[in-house]
């Protein structure tokens, strides 16, 4: 296998050095940019000593772009004077795994051979190529695209720079929830969702490590995101504070949420506040209607048939239900016949002083 190892590399290097004294530094790029990059890259090892004058740079060598946004990757080259197209080939691909990106071929794009995962989402500045610039720009950036890419340009002479690209997914927005599931028992939910994998850390009000009493999930969906759910169940006051740290090791980023059990949304707080509520209620329209119904026992306006007795019996049983609609209908009646009342009174008055005339 060595021999054999060493006479391929023999007549490797034997078909190189054919191709430099028959083809220019352009057409070998050319045929490196149609599909034959093993060769043209053993050729610019070779070729490096004799095209020293021709270099490309990356002022970045790494690039750092959160998901979702817009990204610049740049590489530079000499030009002498005005730039000719047609002498100039440009290629851009995923080093790590062997995708197309873009391709220009002596003055043309190409985009037959893009990978489908770049398609709609590329774009060379090509206004900057007078100046020496190879500016690729990618739309909407993925976690896909993170990786290694190779800069190419081939113009009077020919050589490439490596780009690192890296995508995070910081989780920003933490989505928190408190719920009171009775007996100062309090069930806590922080969720949120980034990349790379996060660990979920939580604290108490004197940042003591809850993290082992916790259940945290993480799920993946499409997007390569982590969905992550991390909920911690504990016994504790009904004014306690507590804090969601989400903690990414490798982008060296943490984002916090503050937890209180005073602003439960479900829990036993506000159901008591419902229960005193609905109780004041009660106990007042109760109040009032016994009053009212000791007034006219008073004043004589309960009639030998007793209907306003009937009536209150009525308002009374409403009362038992412990319904809000009741309670306001029951109200409204009271308010009814308290008007009622009034004109009793008025009528009774009206009579008494009729008589008081008529005695006269």
């Amino acid at each position: 296998m060595l021999e054999a190892g060493r006479r391929t590399e023999g007549e490797l290097c034997g078909k190189l050095n054919t191709a430099a004294n028959f083809l220019s530094l352009e057409e070998i790029c050319s045929i490196y940019i149609m599909g034959r990059p093993l060769f043209l890259y053993v050729f610019l090892f070779y070729w490096h000593f004799l095209n020293a004058l021709f270099t490309v740079e990356a002022p970045q060598s790494l690039c750092i772009v959160e998901h979702g946004n817009n990204v610049t990757m740049e590489c530079t080259f000499p030009v002498n004077g005005k730039l000719e197209f047609r002498d100039l080939s440009v290629s851009w691909e995923k080093k790590d795994e062997l995708k197309q990106v873009y391709v220009l071929h002596k003055g043309e794009e190409d985009f037959k051979s893009q990978h489908i995962d770049f398609r709609g989402r590329i774009k060379l500045l090509k206004e900057n190529l007078n100046l020496g610039q190879s500016l690729l720009q990618i739309t909407d950036v993925k976690l896909r695209d993170a990786g290694v890419y190779r800069c190419v340009i081939a113009y009077g002479g020919a050589d490439y720079k490596t780009i690192h690209l890296k995508v995070k997914a910081p989780y920003r927005i933490i989505n928190q929830g408190v719920v009171s599931t009775g007996r100062n028992e309090w069930k806590l939910t922080c969720q949120s969702e980034g990349y790379p994998k996060a660990e979920v850390i939580w604290q108490n009000r004197n940042y003591e490590d809850l993290t082992d009493k916790a259940n945290t999930r993480f799920e993946t969906a499409s997007d390569q995101l982590y969905h992550v759910t991390s909920t911690l169940t504990i016994k504790s006051g009904i004014d306690e504070i507590f804090y969601c740290i989400f903690w990414n090791k490798e982008l060296q980023e943490n984002t916090t949420a503050i937890l209180h059990t005073a602003d439960s949304t479900d829990g036993i707080l506000q159901t008591e506040s419902r229960r005193f509520v609905g109780a004041t209620l009660i106990a007042t329209a109760f109040v009032g209607s016994v009053l009212l119904f000791l007034l006219c026992i008073r004043k004589g306006w309960v009639g030998e048939r007793g209907s306003y007795g009937n009536v209150l019996r009525e308002v009374l049983i409403s009362l038992t239900g412990l319904q809000l609609k009741q309670i306001r209908a029951t109200e409204h009646l009271w308010q009814v016949h308290q008007q009622q009342s009034c004109q009793k009174i008025r009528i009774r008055m009206t009579t008494e002083m009729l008589l008081l005339k008529i005695e006269s």
